[in-house]
């Protein structure tokens, strides 16, 4: 039996998965969230599979965790994604993709073609649609006989550190996060307690602590002198790292206090250089409190980390040039009719126009691709539910009643699609959202004589798109089983409302009727309330039921400060 590792952050679809595959004679090890939940599950099991979504929850990607699992088991990866034709993957990250959405028999033959590739290093078709074998690569040099283990996986330990900083660094807009990270990668990358980035002001001539990683409280945001009297000083001056492995050893240096409360012994600083051969940034220190003596590698590896830095800082200044460029170009707009006799600066307006519309474009189309893969999950999502159920079914009046479920979903599918389709933004309006829904459930219900009747109040509350198609779900299932079950003589009333809870920054989303109430029993993790309960879990909420004289079900759920 072959072990599988799911990673996926819609956790209603990794269960999905799991019950399909552990049907067909796969043994599941774990499902993970994020990256590191993947990784800490695929090296305490070293699985024989690992199919993993591209994208995963804190904004993660997948294609971070095959480099970090154990070198020791080959794990065969199949990536599932809705934005293959974009991807630019290698062997080095997996075996093959799959694009969604995707039939079940096709995820299966495709984790038959990945065990193939792991087992005898070919493919044999046919391949399923949306399949795709990852691009090989030209794979290094044997190492050489006298590079021992410990020297082997220092190198490639602090190889993965600094290709996973420099992912993290170039798509993150916050510099003050890509400091704080280079001064943890670079920490964790030489196992020392303390690391920290320093920045040189000019006018102050000195070097300001901006960031660090290990050190107590009050170390972040002093200076030390820019000149020879520190270690900092020294490389910052001469442009070379300075190492000094025993600080105990006569020095010349005025070391401040907290040098000696962290126990400082051990110090390497290297220069964080600026553009071209203008001045330097300021530099990148690792400091330990245990004797050790670095080398050329180490040096190599600090050096890298502080060119990636270099690097991030000179894309944040442009990329604040920019955000001042369209600020200005705001005002060139409004000023646009006495602009039009100065035929020079207006030239120049028009090409800061190109600039900001090719950047518009570009927000465009990658807000865009994401909510394309956000439909994509959900449509995969109730896909595969209805799939399964259909499976389980052989008597008519069986697969009737799944058709008319299936007209339901199809009709929240296009509101939810009309939702993403207007508005083009990662957040909506819930409130705005949770009325047009129960118009539309009532409408899907269709009570003969209107002898139950949907309510609906609701307060304006932004909310990401994730959080509003949880909870729109969790309505739909609840109002739906309110008309069902709440009304054994067929009258009665449905109230649904969401406000603002007393607590900041909390939403409470009710749902009730006059019913006599009723006992719940369990329930399959992807059915019914087992749903319910799995859909308020991912969204970080919490799920009620109070019952007497009526059914009241509160969902307390984390609403985002407003901007």
């Amino acid at each position: 039996m072959q072990k599988i590792l799911i990673a996926e952050d819609d956790l209603v679809m990794a269960d999905m998965l799991e019950e399909l595959l552990l049907n067909h004679g796969y043994e599941v090890c774990g499902i993970a969230r994020t990256v590191d939940e993947a990784v800490a599950l695929g090296r305490v099991h070293e699985p024989d599979l690992a199919l993993i979504d591209f994208r995963l929850a804190d904004g993660g990607l997948g294609t971070d965790i095959p480099a970090q699992l154990s070198p020791s088991s080959k794990t065969g990866v199949l990536y599932a994604t809705g934005n293959g034709s974009r991807l630019i993957l290698t062997a080095t990250n997996g075996e093959a993709c799959l694009a969604k959405p995707y039939r079940p028999e096709d995820l299966l033959r495709s984790l038959e073609i990945v065990a193939e590739i792991v087992a005898t290093g070919t493919a044999s078709p046919p391949f399923p649609h949306g399949f795709q074998l990852l691009k090989p690569v030209i794979r290094p040099e044997p190492r050489q006989p006298d590079s021992g283990p410990l020297e082997v996986r220092r190198l490639l330990r602090q190889q993965a550190a600094l290709a996973g900083f420099g992912s993290f660094a170039l798509r993150q807009t916050d510099l003050k996060a890509v400091l704080d990270e280079a001064s943890r990668a670079c920490a964790k990358g030489l196992r020392v307690p303390f690391a920290k980035v320093c920045r040189y002001r000019t006018t102050e001539n000195d070097l300001l602590i901006e960031s660090g990683f290990g050190w107590k409280a009050g170390v972040i945001g002093t200076t030390e002198r820019a000149d020879l009297t520190s270690p900092q000083g020294r490389a910052f001056v001469t442009g070379q790292p300075s190492i000094y492995n025993d600080l105990r050893v006569k020095n010349d240096f005025d070391l401040p206090a907290f040098y000696a409360d962290h126990g400082i012994l051990s110090i390497v600083d290297v220069v964080i250089r600026g553009k071209d051969d203008e001045q330097p940034l300021g530099v990148l220190e690792v400091d330990n409190s245990v004797q050790h003596d670095y080398d050329q590698h180490d040096i190599n590896f600090l050096t890298g980390f502080a060119n990636v830095v270099a690097e991030a800082v000179g894309t944040w200044e442009r990329t604040s040039v920019l955000r001042a460029t369209i600020e200005q170009m705001g005002r060139l707009v409004e000023e646009k009719d006495q602009l039009l006799a100065r035929h020079v600066l207006l030239l120049r307006e028009k090409e800061l126009l190109a600039v900001e519309k090719d950047l518009l474009l570009d927000q465009k189309d990658v807000m865009a691709e994401e909510l394309q893969h956000r439909v994509r999950n959900n449509l995969q999502l109730i896909h595969g539910m209805l799939s399964k159920q259909l499976e389980d079914t052989t008597d008519l009046g069986g697969r009737r009643g799944l058709k008319a479920i299936a007209g339901r979903v199809s009709t929240l599918a296009q509101v939810f699609n009309h939702l993403l389709g207007t508005e083009m933004t990662r957040t909506t309006n819930f409130g705005t959202y949770l009325q047009s829904l129960c118009l539309d459930l009532a409408e899907i219900q269709a009570a003969p004589d209107g002898t139950v009747t949907l309510t609906c109040n609701s307060d304006p509350i932004i909310l990401d798109l994730d959080v509003v198609t949880a909870l729109g779900l969790v309505v739909a299932e609840l109002v739906a089983n309110g008309y069902d079950h709440a009304f054994p003589d067929g009258k009665g009333v449905i109230k649904v409302s969401v406000h603002h809870a007393t607590t900041a920054g909390r939403g409470i989303l009710t749902i009730s009727d006059n019913g006599p109430g009723f006992r719940p029993q369990v329930e399959s993790k992807r059915h019914g309330l087992g749903l319910v309960r799995r859909l308020v879990e991912q969204i970080r909420g919490a799920l009620t039921m109070s019952s007497d004289h009526g059914t009241v079900w509160i969902v307390n759920f984390p609403v985002p400060p407003a901007h």
